[in-house]
């Protein structure tokens, strides 16, 4: 018999959940989510601060950075919330577009629920993009600065996930397996649904609605009709895990110290994070807004059993390339203009000692 882990039943989203208050008290506004937001910002803040003492760059100093996480944070909220609005619910926010930066429905605050990270990746690089012209910064030079502080925070971030009980995997009987009681239910007669009950040695009543595992304890909330609630891989803490603490590794102690371009490490991070994403999709449960309950896919696959995160993954390996072949281009014709820069200056000293010698010679002749 395999086990399972149950999700706490201590953990809940709101920072003062254990206080239990009544709904529409105003500290139930402050939830973990956000707050990790402000947590994964602080910590790329203090890291690049510490970086900036060693990375050796013209025109950034400490007020350059500190414009630049406020430009940053803006970008980062803009690009996460546009972008999930058009590719994950386009036709409900094409007809209440005010939702997408004031998401007020009904009279109340919803909260701003639908955040790509995609997106906020590329809600940075265009603000980077601004920030750098308008402030004459070499960009690539900011990448090198920024990059290898992200996956720092990014951590938490996918805390935040676990904390909501969202974003849960894929269903399994593996003793990793987490039972979330709201989790998506599944029809039992759906592909290995039937296999996962039998690996987990529950026993389904769906006359008395009722599940029982293989202590004969009940599961709660574990069926409705024909559909059933199974264990799900935590991919929030694998993501945390490897998008988080083992990129981070990889990107300060590592790829920061590598100097084949400068660049490298907005090149790196987007390619590892990329990798790391993409093989952890497929313990993920797709996301729901391309479930079609209608046409028998509760998966939410897009093709075969690729997601719409993996094919995001995939086009951020390939900017990934893009960006470093842009980036080492570059950087060898800065360094061609440096070197002919520097014969220039050869010549012009060469020639001017020439002369010297020649005004010498015709002083002494004279």
């Amino acid at each position: 018999m395999l086990a399972y882990i149950d999700y706490p039943s201590w953990v809940t989203p709101e920072i003062f959940g254990f206080l239990h208050l009544p709904e529409g008290n105003f500290l139930n506004n402050f939830r973990w989510y956000g707050m990790m937001y402000i947590v994964a910002v602080g910590i790329s803040y203090l890291l690049c601060l510490q970086s900036l003492k060693t990375l050796n760059v013209k025109n950034i100093n400490k007020k350059n950075v500190d414009d630049y996480y406020f430009w940053g944070v803006i970008g980062l909220l803009l690009g996460a919330r546009v972008i999930f609005c058009i590719v994950y619910d386009f036709p409900y926010y094409i007809t209440h577009l005010w939702e997408i930066l004031l998401p007020i429905r009904n009279g109340k605050f919803v909260g701003y629920a639908g955040m790509s990270f995609h997106g906020g990746a590329i809600g940075i690089f265009v603000v980077s993009l601004i920030f750098c012209k308008k402030r004459q910064i070499y960009f690539p030079d900011m990448c090198d600065l920024i990059f290898p502080t992200l996956s720092g925070g990014y951590f938490f971030g996918r805390l935040a996930n676990f904390i909501n009980a969202e974003l849960y995997g894929r269903i399994t009987a593996a003793p990793i397996g987490m039972y979330f009681p709201n989790a998506q239910k599944l029809p039992l007669d759906y592909p290995h649904v039937q296999d996962v009950i039998d690996k987990l040695g529950w026993h389904v009543d769906q006359a008395a609605q009722t599940v029982t595992n293989a202590a004969g304890q009940i599961v709660e909330n574990a069926i409705s009709g024909n559909m059933v609630n199974l264990p799900r891989h935590p991919s929030q803490l694998y993501e945390a895990v490897f998008e988080g603490i083992v990129l981070f590794l990889i990107m300060w102690f590592v790829v920061r110290k590598i100097k084949w371009f400068k660049g490298f490490s907005g090149s790196a991070y987007l390619a590892g994070y990329g990798i790391f994403r993409f093989v952890i999709e497929f313990f993920r449960q797709p996301d729901s807004q391309f479930v079609n309950v209608a046409k028998g896919n509760y998966q939410g696959y897009i093709f075969g059993h690729i997601s719409m995160g993996q094919i995001f993954c995939l086009l951020m390996v390939l900017c990934a390339v893009i960006m470093g072949v842009w980036f080492y281009a570059m950087d060898r014709k800065i360094w061609l203009f440096a070197n002919a820069g520097d014969a220039q200056n050869s010549d012009a000293s060469t020639k001017s000692a020439a002369n010297n010698v020649s005004n010498k010679n015709k002083k002494k002749k004279k």
